[in-house]
């Protein structure tokens, strides 16, 4: 029965051992890193340079895209209207989507001003002074999360709004499906 015992400790005590490597392992991981810092580098400036570049144009064209959605939901919201529904919740919440938008391209135009000046960077987008670049990034990154988190929580409110709508008006024509900018 001895050698029994002594394989259950061994195996409990390596099972613990284990355990412990492996919380500490998770709490290295947990840690908080550098973050969204720009490279040290100046090839990793650049590359992030032309990274938000590319973010900018995409950016817009998902505003553009929300501006046209508040256009089509704005339609639909005159022909529920003329059918006699009560559209004011609708209109609200097309009101503030639209306020929010016009917010998010305020914030991306702080973003593309920020890049167009390229301090740190030369016109051709390579590097002259590593940390003013590293400061135009980051204050260009800074605007454009400002961009998305704006946006996406006024098409969260609208589509809840939308099906809110769509709950209490069963029968009445189904709204478009709103696309996140």
């Amino acid at each position: 029965m001895a050698p029994i015992a002594h394989l259950r400790r061994f195996t409990i005590a390596l099972l613990v051992a284990l355990m412990a490597i492996a919380a500490t392992v998770g709490s290295a991981f947990a840690a908080p890193g550098p973050g969204n810092q720009p490279p040290a580098n100046p090839a990793g400036l650049t590359r992030a340079y032309r990274e938000q570049q590319t973010r900018l144009k995409l950016q817009d064209l998902r505003l553009k895209h929300a501006a046209e959605f508040a256009g089509k939901v704005e339609a639909l919201v005159a022909k529920l209207k003329a059918q006699g529904k009560d559209t004011a919740a609708l209109e609200r919440a097309l009101a503030e989507y639209r306020a929010a938008i016009e917010r998010a391209r305020s914030e991306w135009q702080a973003a593309a001003a920020t890049l167009a000046k390229h301090a740190g960077f030369g016109d051709d987008g390579k590097v002259t002074n590593a940390d003013q670049a590293r400061a135009t990034l980051k204050d260009a990154h800074g605007h454009m999360e400002q961009t998305h988190k704006i946006a996406h929580e006024a098409f969260m409110a609208l589509r809840k709004a939308m099906a809110e709508f769509r709950k209490a008006n069963r029968g009445t024509p189904e709204l478009p499906q709103p696309q996140e900018p």
